[in-house]
Formats: C-alpha cells, structure tokens, sequence
C-alpha cells in the first residue's frame, strides 16, 4: 500500500478493506453468468482510481482526471470519519480542511496513526514558517535612497556649492 520515493514522498491507495462489501458480492455473483467477474474487475478499477501522495511541505489527491493539491501550512483541521464496517475493518476516511477548501482521503488503512503523523507534520511546518518569518532581514530605518542623497548633499557641501547654513538646514531632514 505505501511506497517511499527518495524525494521524501510516501504514496498510499485505498485499502481493499474499504470495498469489502462489494468483493464479497462479486464472489457471490460468479455463478450467476460471470457478472460476478465484471463486478470484481470494476470494484478493483474504483479502488486503484485514487492515489494521495504525501511529502514534507504538501499533501496530493490524485484520480483519473484530476490532482488536489493542500499545502500542509494551510490545513486548519484534520478529522476521522468512519461508518460501523470500517471500524471493524480499521479503515476510516481522513478529512482535511482549510479556509478556502476540504479534502477527504477514502478508505485509509489505520487512520488514526496517519492523523496523528499529519498533525505532527502539520505543527512542525507551521514551526517552521514562524522561524522564518522571525528570521526576516529587518528593513533599514531610513527610506531607500536616503544615504544617497545624503552623500551627494555631503559632495555638494564639501564642493563649496552648498553653504554651511543650508548644509545644515538640509541634513537636519536626513536625521
């Protein structure tokens, strides 16, 4: 079910668990002309149609025709939703929501261990997103140009084109 990549990405499918129910009456259809057969190639097709792909910064939906993608800095809640046959299968649905949108991830084998690795995963970037903020190069007190300036009015006083009165006037709007 998973497979990790070395770009330290972890891709994981519906377990098969969550289509018991139609596997198990797609065995019993076999005898009835081979409906059975259909019905076990077209469960097995609905299940490998989804793949969610997990990496340090991002989580990916992916099907037949599109990809979601949820930066894990953006995810404000992630909840467990589970019926009665996927808790005795312990298989649950893993709900991921944001300001803007949600994300479901169907059919996850063991859901509560990989909720609480989302949630560390999640916290560790926020982490990191606050120490880069904090590590900011402060902005300079005075505005861009300003020590340009000053140095030509410095030049132009030093020239002898300035006088010393004005020289001063002006550099008291520099300070």
């Amino acid at each position: 079910m998973a497979d990790q990549t070395s770009d330290k990405t972890i891709t994981l499918q519906p377990s098969w668990k969550n289509h018991l129910l139609g596997y198990t009456l797609s065995v019993l259809f076999i005898p009835l002309f081979g409906v059975g057969l259909l019905g076990l190639y077209w469960i097995y097709k609905r299940q490998k149609k989804y793949s969610y792909t997990f990496s340090d910064t991002q989580i990916s939906s992916r099907d037949d025709k599109y990809q979601r993608n949820i930066d894990l800095i953006n995810i404000e809640s992630v909840s467990v939703q589970q019926s009665w046959l996927q808790k005795k299968a312990s298989i649950g649905d893993i709900k991921l929501e944001t300001t803007a949108t949600s994300m479901t991830l169907r059919g996850i084998a063991d859901p509560f261990v990989l909720k609480d690795m989302l949630e560390k995963a999640i916290s560790i970037q926020k982490e990191r997103q606050k120490k880069k903020e904090s590590t900011k190069p402060e902005q300079p007190d005075r505005d861009p140009g300003t020590m340009e300036r000053m140095d030509y009015l410095t030049g132009l006083w030093q020239q002898g084109l300035v006088s010393d009165k004005d020289f001063k006037k002006e550099k008291k709007h520099f300070e």
